[in-house]
């Protein structure tokens, strides 16, 4: 019997400032950080950390917004209207 284990896995890689994501099938997607920050308007420019904090607390989580259109400034707005 074959499993076919498809699992995903996400890190934030402090060095390169990106989160690495390895997709289960002898790929991966890379996101720099810098390059995925720099569309967001932050009302603050120290709101910054909320996603600095998301990369480093929950990469998949990043990965995701970062691919959705306005993904990051939803939850950088979304982070603001919480505090």
């Amino acid at each position: 019997m074959i499993n076919n284990l498809n699992n995903t896995f996400g890190m934030y890689e402090p060095s390169t400032d990106s989160v690495i994501v390895n997709t289960g099938e002898n790929s991966i997607l890379v996101f720099c950080c810098k390059e995925c920050n720099s569309s967001v308007i932050f009302d603050d420019p120290n709101d910054i950390v909320y996603l600095y904090h998301l990369a480093e607390e929950s990469p998949l989580t990043y990965a995701e917004m970062a691919l959705k259109e306005n993904g990051l400034q939803d939850y950088v707005d979304g982070m603001n209207t919480l505090n």
